[in-house]
């Protein structure tokens, strides 16, 4: 069923949309673990709006433990338990088609929405869905092209990512046609879970690699201490798509700041709960495209980083 037509899926939802009396029921899908922070990040959003817990709002959220089988059962969940809108990011949003049949869905997607069937434009998304894209396979090239910077003579790059997060295809069909026109041997290996992960590191050192790129997906968030680790001690430059990766220790990130486009999502449920139809909600870009560099990182695996490179940075870990 969530592979149905997006122009059928596209029409469905209420025709007019109403005020929802408040508290207002929001189910909070994560593809990650209770203790991920990207539901207190919606909290903190919804809080700036001067929304309180148990008077404006409740929250009933699941979570797939990095488990997205089991994404449509715990949709399943959270519909009978009557919520007012859905909230779904990363590779919960694999359910989004199926999930606006039945609720407003405010998401934040990695990919293109569009592609993805959930809207039909970004100014006017035209279905029952509307939220967030965190440009990942947008800004691919540039990741890339970050590393060429910061090792011209690299030459094998490992890559990490899961085959299951949505918008994984068309980002790695960007990052390689990048990799090939800057001279760049990909080996990209996918990864589902730790243990595969921890193979998959193994392998890059084995082989050779010589650098590193790591996707965004829950696997990859989950277990971003162990990646920046290993990268350390492999002593290879790595670029990667969050900050969260640097405050780990990671070298050098490059994208949104995405506790924040989690926390902007609370503007798309006051405005559902005001009344308006998501099919009128723009979906909304990142207005910030954020540079961090770990320069302990750097001086401990012996990297010098580019000036032309630190002009650029947001911020610099010490």
């Amino acid at each position: 069923m969530l592979g149905a037509p997006a122009c059928y899926l596209l029409a469905a939802g209420p025709a007019v949309a109403q005020r929802i009396q408040r508290p207002v029921r929001v189910g909070f899908l994560s593809p990650a673990r209770p203790t991920d922070p990207d539901l207190a990040q919606l909290r903190l959003g919804l809080g700036k709006l001067g929304w309180d817990e148990g008077r404006d709002y409740v929250i009933r959220s699941r979570f797939a433990n990095l488990d997205s089988k089991i994404l449509p059962a715990l949709l399943d969940q959270l519909l009978q338990e009557g919520i007012d809108v859905l909230v779904a990011y990363a590779a919960a949003t694999r359910v989004v088609p199926i999930a606006q049949r039945s609720v407003p869905v405010v998401f934040s997607f990695s990919g293109d929405p569009i592609a993805a069937g959930f809207v039909r434009s970004m100014a006017r998304p035209g279905g029952n869905a509307t939220g967030n894209s965190q440009l990942m396979w947008e800004l691919a090239g540039k990741r890339i092209q970050l590393l060429r910077e910061l090792a011209p003579t690299a030459r094998r790059t490992l890559v990490v990512q899961s085959p299951d997060h949505p918008g994984e295809t068309e980002e790695r069909k960007r990052t390689q046609s990048a990799a090939e026109q800057l001279g760049l041997e990909l080996l990209v290996r996918p990864v589902r879970d730790r243990s595969a992960l921890e193979s998959a590191l193994g392998e890059g050192a084995a082989s050779g690699c010589d650098s590193m790129l790591c996707f965004t997906d829950p696997v990859t968030i989950a277990n971003r201490q162990m990646i920046a680790d290993r990268a350390r001690q492999m002593r290879v430059p790595a670029v990667f798509p969050r900050r969260e990766f640097c405050e780990a220790g990671g070298l050098v990130s490059y994208g949104p700041n995405v506790p924040a486009l989690i926390a902007q999502l609370a503007r798309f449920i006051e405005q559902i709960a005001a009344g308006v139809p998501p099919a009128d909600i723009p979906v909304e870009w990142p207005t910030v495209i954020e540079t961090v560099i770990n320069n302990r990182t750097a001086n401990e695996i012996g990297i010098s980083i580019p000036l032309h490179v630190m002009a650029r940075a947001d911020e610099t870990i010490e």
